[in-house]
C-alpha cells in the first residue's frame, strides 16, 4: 500500500490557507473565518486525493507579527516545530505550501518563510508561494505575478 506524500501548508493568518485547503478537497472539511481571531488553532490533518496519488495536507496555525506578543508567537513557533517532528517520524515533509495574501512583502513575510523553509526544514523541503486574495485584481491574476515576480527573485 503506498503512503501519502505530506504537505504543509504555513501563512500568516487571515492568509487563507484553510480556504486552499477546502479548494484543494472540494468541500468545506477546514473551519474559516474572516474574524479577528485565527480558526486554527492547532494544526489539523486533510487527507486529499489527486489523480490517484494521496496526500496529507497540513494546515498549521497562522503565524502572527511576533512583535504583537512574543508569547503567543512563541507556542506557534513550538506547535510548529511538533508538527515537524511528527512528520520526521512519518516519511518527512515532501512539499512546503508558504500561504500569502497579495500585497508586500514585508519582513514578517519573510521571517515566516525562514522559520519554515530554512530553520524548522534545514532548506531540504521544496516549497511553493500560494498568493491568495487576487480575486479582485484587474484583468488575469498571473498579471500580479508578472509586476511583482523580480522582488521574490532578488530576495532569493
Amino acid at each position: 500500500m503506498a503512503t501519502s506524500k505530506n504537505v504543509v501548508l504555513f501563512g500568516q493568518a487571515g492568509a487563507g490557507k484553510s480556504s486552499l485547503v477546502n479548494l484543494m478537497v472540494g468541500e468545506n472539511v477546514a473551519k474559516t473565518s474572516s474574524d479577528m481571531r485565527s480558526c486554527t488553532l492547532q494544526w489539523q490533518e486533510h487527507p486529499i486525493k489527486f489523480d490517484g496519488e494521496s496526500y496529507s495536507v497540513f494546515d498549521t496555525v497562522g503565524l502572527e507579527e511576533p512583535q504583537l506578543g512574543i508569547g503567543h508567537y512563541l507556542d506557534i513557533v513550538e506547535n510548529s516545530y511538533k508538527l515537524i517532528q511528527y512528520l520526521e517520524k512519518r516519511g518527512g515533509i515532501d512539499l512546503l505550501l508558504f500561504c500569502m495574501r497579495a500585497g508586500r512583502l514585508t519582513t514578517t513575510l519573510q521571517t515566516n518563510y525562514r522559520l519554515f523553509h530554512e530553520f524548522l526544514c534545514d532548506k531540504k523541503v521544496p516549497i511553493v508561494v500560494v498568493i491568495t486574495y487576487l480575486e479582485n485584481e484587474a484583468g488575469e491574476m498571473d498579471n500580479w505575478w508578472k509586476r511583482n515576480s523580480d522582488i521574490f527573485e532578488e530576495r532569493e
